[in-house]
């Protein structure tokens, strides 16, 4: 672990569920997680490599994404301020 560095980060219940909530309010939905990264600051940064959909309902679409494509989505997590946002989508 490097304080203030990025690190490989499993992909748990959690992680999905940081990665869900903030793709509920865009319009990318996620297949599935290729690969995760964070770094500790005043909350979480995550850094997902995703296969996903654009244009559906944002958040989970493991059944309704039929042509899924590659997307890396940065997320900011502080649980204790209720804050979850993608803060960018490529």
């Amino acid at each position: 672990l490097i304080l203030g560095g990025w690190s490989a980060a499993p992909v748990t219940p959690d992680t999905r569920a940081a990665l869900v909530r903030a793709l509920s309010k865009t319009s990318v939905c996620v297949n599935s997680i290729l690969s995760a990264r964070s770094q500790v600051v005043a909350g979480t940064n995550y850094e997902f490599q995703i296969d996903g959909c654009r244009g559906l309902r944002g958040g989970d679409c493991s059944s309704a994404c039929k042509s899924p494509r590659r997307f890396s989505v940065s997320v900011f997590d502080q649980p204790w301020t209720h804050t979850t946002i993608a803060t960018k989508i490529s």
